[in-house]
């Protein structure tokens, strides 16, 4: 498979939504290449700079990987964000079930955004169905 430019959206504190959703993108032979913020340089949070720098990291995803669970995506996060914008964009925005909680949010279904499970399997088509 070719290279994808993938925007994982996630918080470095708190989950491990990250390094599953990374793990299966990388095992369905994406070869991604990672635009996400790097947990070793941060962006900077003061503001509408942060928002600024993250749209920039979207603008050279192909697809944006997000966490199904419900506290990703509450009203006014910075994911939520993450996901109007990328979908404002065109972009490819696919949510990760990370068995991180039991539930799904459900403004993933009212967005029409597809929920797979972390498996490189559901990874590899959830990108090629959203592709045609």
């Amino acid at each position: 498979m070719t290279q994808k430019n993938t925007f994982i959206a996630h918080r470095w504190d708190g989950s491990d939504d990250y390094e599953k959703i990374a793990s299966a993108v990388e095992k369905a032979g994406l070869k991604p290449s990672d635009r996400s913020v790097s947990a070793d340089a941060p962006l900077d949070s003061s503001g509408n700079h942060l928002m600024h720098d993250i749209h920039n990291k979207i603008d050279t995803a192909s697809t944006v990987f997000i966490p199904a669970r419900p506290n990703a995506t509450r009203e006014g996060s910075v994911s939520r964000k993450e996901i109007d914008y990328a979908l404002e964009q065109g972009k490819t925005v696919i949510a990760v079930d990370t068995k991180s909680t039991s539930s799904h949010s459900s403004y993933l279904k009212e967005k029409g955004i597809p929920i797979v499970p972390a498996r490189k399997d559901s990874i590899a088509n959830a990108v090629k169905d959203k592709s045609k």
